[in-house]
């Protein structure tokens, strides 16, 4: 649904390559390491669930055109992650950030089990870089913005290695 699957499997293919060293190890003082990049994946979806669910208490119909959200894996672009969204340190090894990981995606799905589609699509919230999206845009850019870090991480990977 949305991808959403496929795209996480991507990633935990990734993490299950990866030792807890390269997890940890930060490629310079400014750069995330790949354990803090799985925590703001974390974090995001939290706050993305967090969001839907107001914007489903809510109730207020608005409509918006559709966003390029694929976009998202264009590296190319950077936007600075609120704070709220910024790892903190709270995974101390990859069985944590996998767990954290199953828990929000288990969140999401259980948010979105028998909504419509018209529900989703008649409801926004704004986003910092594509402006007003609707809950189902929302949902689908879940797994693209996991797509975007994903690269991240192979970066990362790359560096260390070097």
């Amino acid at each position: 649904m949305y991808g959403l699957d496929e795209k996480r499997d991507h990633v935990l293919s990734f993490v299950e390559e990866i030792s807890l060293d390269e997890a940890k190890k930060k490629p310079s003082e400014d750069r995330w390491s790949i354990l803090e990049v799985l925590e703001h994946l974390f974090l995001m979806e939290q706050l993305i669930v967090h969001q839907i669910e107001q914007a489903l208490k809510r109730g207020d119909q608005q409509q918006t055109s559709d966003k390029p959200i694929h976009q998202t894996t264009n590296r190319k672009y950077k936007v600075e992650a609120p704070e709220s969204v910024q790892p903190k340190g709270q995974f101390k090894n990859l069985e944590d950030a996998k767990e954290g990981l199953k828990k929000t995606r288990e969140a999401t799905l259980f948010l979105i089990h028998n909504k419509d589609t018209e529900t989703l699509k008649n409801r926004v919230f704004p986003h910092p870089a594509f402006g007003e999206m609707n809950l189902a845009q929302w949902i689908e850019f879940i797994g693209w913005h996991e797509i975007r870090h994903l690269d991240q991480m192979k970066e990362v990977k790359a560096q260390l290695n070097q």
